[in-house]
């Protein structure tokens, strides 16, 4: 019988999809389980081999629990769930003393991750970034407190470089456990069903629409872009529609709708290439093997590119504040006015495609 391993990715859609090269790793090893939250399990389900899903919505979503004894019960209940389980190790990515406790709470035997120190926190000389990070740190002595001689992690890890990219912290974590994270394309199980009349030029899937308005390029300037000739003359253009959301593609380009995740996937299945924001369907793309050209705004591409289009993100670091994280502190987004629709061109003018 294997060993069981806990991964506790709280986070969101696009960063469970980067936690994926790990679990598939570690699955050649450990009896894997997944703590996410219920949007992020469908991702997880993906995977050829599955993990055994447990699903939970964190209660301080919205800055809810905000005392420090309220989050330490809240993530000591969900770790006391989980304790039937006997994990032998429980890991997490994030610099986040709340999975921390969790994971204590557990008791698995090995807890291993990233504690809350400047250095494993993104962008942590923001002053809500510090905020959060010191009451972190709060709760970390507060457990120290409670529990003494019974550390949160057993085995601590800290970033190599400020820049280090979030996935590499998923790759020191397995080797802590002498595992590989497996990132051989692609990551998840694409069954759907090819585009139809599909013709000789490329197929460029376009995903115009992001979450958070620091994401938004703006759509005059995606209908700019998908309006020229260099555009419409060399690409096969599909737009994925969200619900609502308005068309930036010409009128007889292809409009899909993708109401669950397994229709998206069928979609960036057969695209050549993917051009999106900062944002789920970026990451989803790069785990298909897709060459991604990315918009980024307010984050800092050198932590969070989709894997392996590091080279293809397009920004211009116009703003003094950034990386701000999605929260801006000027009266609009510099960074992202200053893209232009001739950046865009560039990237996707470099993509080569198989004759």
């Amino acid at each position: 019988m294997k060993p069981r391993l806990l991964v506790v990715e709280l986070h969101h859609l696009g960063d469970a999809v980067m936690s994926l090269p790990f679990v598939r790793g570690a699955a050649t090893r450990y009896e894997v389980h997944v703590l996410c939250r219920p949007a992020s399990s469908e991702v997880y389900r993906l995977l050829p081999q599955p993990p055994i899903i447990h699903e939970w919505e964190t209660p301080w979503e919205d800055g809810q629990p905000t005392g420090l004894r309220q989050v330490l019960g809240a993530a000591r209940d969900q770790g006391r769930v989980l304790r039937p389980l006997s994990f032998d190790a429980a890991v997490g990515a994030w610099a986040d003393a709340r999975v921390g406790v969790l994971m204590a709470e557990t008791r698995a035997a090995r807890r291993i991750g990233f504690p809350m120190t400047r250095g494993n926190y993104y962008a942590a000389d923001l002053p809500w970034r510090r905020q959060r990070r010191l009451f972190g740190r709060a709760l970390e002595n507060l457990w120290s407190l409670l529990h003494p001689g019974h550390p949160l992690l057993t085995q601590k890890l800290h970033r190599e470089s400020p820049q280090q990219p979030h996935f590499h912290c998923w790759h020191q974590i397995a080797g802590a456990l002498d595992l590989s994270c497996d990132v051989s394309v692609p990551w998840i199980a694409a069954t759907g069903a090819p585009l139809q009349e599909r013709r000789r030029r490329p197929v460029l899937v376009v995903h115009a629409q992001a979450r958070l308005p620091s994401k938004q390029w703006p759509l005059s300037r995606w209908r700019e872009l998908a309006a020229s000739d260099r555009v419409t003359q060399e690409f096969e253009l599909v737009e994925v529609l969200a619900e609502g959301a308005e068309p930036v593609t010409p009128e007889n380009a292809r409009k899909v709708k993708t109401p669950d995740l397994l229709s998206l996937v069928s979609v960036l299945s057969d695209a050549d290439a993917v051009l999106c924001h900062d944002s789920f369907p970026a990451h989803l793309a790069a785990a298909l093997g897709k060459p991604v050209v990315t918009i980024f705004g307010s984050g800092e591409p050198d932590w969070f590119a989709p894997w392996n289009n590091r080279h293809r993100v397009v920004q211009r670091r116009a703003c003094p504040l950034h990386p701000c994280i999605d929260r801006c502190g000027m009266d609009r987004y510099l960074c992202l006015d200053a893209v232009t629709s001739d950046d865009l061109l560039a990237s996707l003018e470099d993509l080569k495609f198989n004759p």
